[in-house]
């Protein structure tokens, strides 16, 4: 109804579903992406860059990522990825694809895990409970190595075998991040994420890294390789 002034009069319950429907601001976003790099020793050259994780931890409002399920399998005495990538409280399956039995267990990282001797086309699996990097071995095969890096943060990569990164969707904010390869160790530096494209590159050096046999579950050495037995 016009008003004496020639408004119209907007009913209070009209006025509250308008301001109740009225966009919320987005909160600006980026991507941070770059380059991973590892310093060699002489002679020496990179051709493992794919195992390079890269993560952002919040350090104005900390948000880890919801718990997931995945898979590594087991192939040609292999662990295949050799690096995987979880939110902690994750279940990981490992699955065997070869035609022998393996003995898949972890005893170096936050938590421990046996999943005991098992054959082809069998699968079991364990869970990442901790955020940290978990090493997991066969205690059949010496040379199986792979690891699961539980990260607390719901904003991560694993490069690209030219060491090309990309973490989409970042909030703005200010972040520690975190850059790990099993051979160049873990570096941090802290970076401000603004709305846009963040280019940030990453050396990290293995020329202190030296191979070291690991040792079986019950703390031995493993026997010489022979053709299976299992």
């Amino acid at each position: 109804m016009p008003t004496p002034h020639g408004f119209l009069r907007v009913a209070p319950a009209i006025l509250g579903l308008a301001l109740a429907t009225t966009p919320l601001p987005v909160l600006a976003q980026a991507t941070v992406a770059g380059r991973v790099t590892v310093l060699e020793r002489a002679g020496a050259r990179t051709d493992d860059l794919e195992n390079a994780v890269l993560w952002l931890e919040p350090l104005d409002a900390p948000r880890a990522a919801a718990p997931t399920a995945t898979e590594i399998v087991m192939e040609a005495r292999r662990f295949r990825p050799a690096v995987r990538v979880v939110p902690p409280g994750s279940q990981v399956r490992f699955a065997n694809y070869d035609p022998f039995r393996h003995n898949v267990f972890s005893d170096a990282g936050p938590g421990r895990f046996d999943l005991g001797l098992y054959g082809r086309g069998q699968s079991r699996s364990a869970n990442v409970d901790a955020a940290g990097v978990y090493p997991v071995f066969c205690n059949i095969h010496a040379r199986m190595v792979a690891y699961l890096i539980a990260v607390p943060s719901r904003w991560f990569a694993q490069a690209g075998a030219d060491g090309a990164y990309q973490i989409a969707d970042v909030p703005a904010g200010r972040y520690r991040l975190h850059a790990w390869h099993d051979r160049g160790g873990e570096a941090t530096r802290e970076i401000a994420v603004a709305a846009g494209h963040l280019a940030t590159d990453v050396q990290l050096d293995a020329r202190g890294w030296r191979f070291v046999p690991h040792k079986n579950k019950y703390g031995q050495d493993y026997p010489p390789e022979t053709r299976d037995r299992y």
